[in-house]
């Protein structure tokens, strides 16, 4: 498939060399699928059905475009600037047969109309597990409300970097709550990689969950840049998780090899509170990239099974 169906410019490579984020190693993974995925095949020999996605990206094509042009500005190649369909065809040809559709507000009165195209279109997305999105404004329970009881949404993302968000703030409150009682999981963009913002890090995430310690939180990034900051509050939360995107890779936009080396332990130790995530489609890398890295890793199969596929089976098809 290399190749087919994307309108990649022939300087891709000098594009990805150009990158501010650093690369490990001398050469880079293929940007574009193969016919047939090594990891495939590996899978299946681990009793892995298919791979359950937590991370990856469904926008209005307009806004798309607009988050693909920033990444354009800081040299971050995509290979998979592809129409929608066929993003989806791409998913299913690596394997990956649930994943959900992750988009967040960076404004007012966005978040409800993301959640309402999100329901208009999950369904002709197969395998898409529907998210929601929702922004410290007014009405913003009654459309979490509406997102949950009448679309049947099973989670919510927000990203605190691009909605420049503090998650202490009261007018959430209310929305917190409810999300904690019914036990809808919010994935979060908390930590400070690739860039920080005003409102990242620990030292804004910790006073939130102490706040509501029964909220089903899912950390995006495993929290890089302070993976290990995170992974100290698993054992004292149990419904809080983390996930693998754009971890355990070539491309180093979440941290320093050695940090990241080092988080490959939190894998085994907190095999059951670990998602896999690709951030699919606004990668610099094939699919299999992420995947073949995280099968290479010095952890056990059952780790393995349970980060791409066990944990969120469990968590969305109780």
């Amino acid at each position: 498939m290399e190749g087919e169906g994307s309108p990649l410019a022939s300087n891709q490579k000098d594009t990805r060399i150009s990158s501010p984020f650093s690369w490990r190693g001398d050469s880079f993974p293929p940007i574009l699928d193969s016919e047939t995925p090594d990891h495939l095949e590996k899978i299946r020999d681990l009793g892995i059905p298919y791979i359950f996605d937590i991370h990856t990206h469904f926008f209005p094509e307009t806004v798309m475009k607009l988050i693909w042009r920033w990444f354009d500005n800081v040299n971050w190649a995509i290979g998979y600037r592809l129409p929608e369909a066929e993003r989806v065809k791409r998913l299913h040809h690596n394997g990956i047969k649930r994943f959900t559709t992750l988009n967040y507000a960076h404004k007012a009165g966005m978040a409800s109309s993301l959640n309402d195209w999100t329901y208009t279109n999950y369904k002709n997305w197969e395998g898409a597990i529907p998210f929601g999105t929702f922004y410290p404004e007014e009405g913003v329970l009654g459309y979490v409300k509406k997102a949950v009881e009448d679309y049947g949404f099973s989670g919510f993302k927000l990203h605190c970097e691009v909605s420049k968000l503090n998650l202490n703030r009261p007018e959430l409150a209310d929305t917190f709550s409810y999300l904690q009682e019914k036990q809808i999981p919010i994935l979060i963009h908390t930590g400070t990689a690739p860039l920080p913002g005003e409102f990242t890090g620990i030292e804004f995430f910790k006073p939130f969950l102490e706040t509501y310690p029964k909220l089903v939180v899912i950390v995006a990034h495993m929290g890089a840049h302070e993976i290990s900051a995170y992974a100290s509050l698993l054992d004292s939360y149990p419904n809080l998780a983390l996930d693998t995107t754009m971890v355990f890779v070539d491309f180093l936009a979440t941290g320093k090899a050695e940090d990241v080396d080092f988080a490959v332990s939190y894998l085994e130790t907190y095999q059951d509170q670990i998602y896999f995530g690709s951030d699919f489609p606004n990668i610099p890398y094939n699919l299999n990239h992420p995947i073949s890295r995280l099968l290479e890793l010095q952890i056990s199969d059952l780790a393995k099974q349970k980060i791409l596929y066990r944990n969120a089976e469990s968590r969305f098809f109780k």
